[in-house]
């Protein structure tokens, strides 16, 4: 396994945005938008106007459009014409629904010193019972693993399981995981479906279960038998509807709280 340490910095000083680049998607800017507004970077809580955004950025007005109607689906902003567009004080790392923006590491950081993640990718030759019924896959396809414990100040705050189709994959990375050569992992599972040729994720659909921490030495969390945990169960699908990866998220509710903004 490897482990990256990552320090909370603090919050970013009003002034200039960094450009996001050329040929950049509305989701990049989407980010970019995202991780300014968490540093605090816009003086009274309020965005400059469009035409100001996209020349930080270096964007098109139409990218910046996209990417705000985004965040304001998100709960993230709020817009009307006649005070532009203001950020919710309430909103922080810790959304849920900003998961596939920020990822675990992000809603760490929000509240905890030091996250240092571990991880490893590997080849198995049969898939998990439970990824064989929510993928509708035979029990003898060849999957990629990805487990990863995110620790939060020492501690364990998130284990991850997931998993998808070798045959997904791109062809490149498919061989170096093969092979055993080094493969740098990409943050979350949405950047890694970037290299599934047709198969980029496009939404995921999300079930919360509440479960005790069994009397098994196998379990990854720093917790005692019979201490209440969550479960995050999700299978991912690509825009054709086709579902292509399965995962598993164990969560330290003590070190990380899911909130939801709910908007009209």
């Amino acid at each position: 396994m490897s482990g990256s340490p990552v320090r909370r910095t603090a919050r970013g000083s009003a002034g200039k945005l960094p450009r996001v680049g050329n040929g950049s998607l509305a989701e990049r800017t989407t980010r970019a938008l995202l991780e300014a507004i968490m540093e605090r970077r816009f003086p009274g809580d309020r965005l400059p106007n469009e035409p100001d955004l996209a020349a930080q950025l270096g964007v098109s007005r139409t990218t910046i459009r996209t990417a705000l109607q985004t965040l304001g689906r998100l709960g993230v902003v709020s817009r009307a014409p006649a005070r532009g567009t203001q950020i919710r004080p309430h909103v922080g790392r810790e959304s849920i629904l900003l998961h596939r923006l920020v990822g675990f590491r992000g809603l760490l950081e929000a509240n905890h010193d030091e996250v240092r993640v571990e991880q490893r990718f590997e080849v198995r030759e049969h898939p998990t019972p439970a990824g064989t019924a929510a993928l509708g896959i035979a029990e003898d396809t060849p999957m990629v693993v990805h487990d990863k414990v995110i620790f939060a100040d020492g501690r364990p705050a998130v284990h991850l399981s997931q998993e998808v189709p070798l045959a997904f994959v791109a062809e490149e990375v498919r061989r170096s995981l093969v092979t055993g050569r080094r493969f740098d992992p990409p943050d979350t599972i949405f950047e890694f479906s970037q290299s599934w040729p047709g198969r980029e994720i496009d939404h995921s659909l999300v079930e919360l279960v509440p479960a005790v921490v069994p009397q098994s030495p196998g379990f990854r969390l720093d917790m005692a038998p019979g201490t209440p945990y969550i479960v995050m169960r999700e299978v991912h699908y690509a825009a054709s509807n086709e579902a292509v990866a399965y995962s598993e998220e164990t969560v330290d509710d003590s070190l990380i709280r899911f909130r939801m903004v709910r908007t009209r």
